[in-house]
């Protein structure tokens, strides 16, 4: 039975979320699913990138994206699985963030993102990894939501 996966994250603004995972991480979980009594244990206490906001149906904006800590995953029957946002391909496990400074594991993480998502990832991964302040660059990223969510709600509009 094919199965897709569900994460529970945590935002470094402390507010928890649920996303689908990353369609080209599915195969390798679900081999560890199929062979493993542990499996889970790759995602626990991982860094993933997560999109914050919607994506619009134009596609011509990416929403604003942020470093989630995953709290739990469960393996849900592909054919019953949630309407959720999808994660992104890039996460860390646990074991390795953890013993790699900020700037490593930033430097994994940023990808090709716009400026603004790089400095949420990147005050994200400081507070995961030296639990510092997010208040500046979380408070930008909240107004982008903002923004993303009127665009989304205006382009369903005239859709409809």
């Amino acid at each position: 039975m094919a199965h897709v996966f569900v994460v529970q994250v945590e935002l470094s603004w402390g507010e928890k979320r649920e996303y689908l995972l990353a369609n080209d991480v599915e195969p390798g979980l679900e081999h560890r699913l199929a062979t493993r009594k542990d499996w889970q244990e790759v995602m626990r206490g991982a860094l993933i990138n997560v999109p914050v906001g919607p994506y619009l149906p134009s596609e011509r904006i990416v929403p604003p994206m942020a470093t989630a800590k995953v709290l739990d995953v469960r393996a849900v029957a592909a054919d019953a699985a949630p309407k959720l946002q999808r994660t992104r391909s890039q996460f860390i496990m646990a074991a390795v963030w953890q013993k790699q400074d900020s700037a490593t594991n930033y430097n994994f993480l940023h990808h090709d993102y716009s400026p603004e998502t790089q400095a949420q990832i990147k005050a994200d991964v400081d507070y995961w990894v030296n639990q510092t302040s997010t208040a500046n660059a979380t408070k930008r990223t909240k107004q982008r939501i903002a923004e993303q969510e009127k665009e989304f709600a205006k382009e369903i509009e005239k859709k409809g």
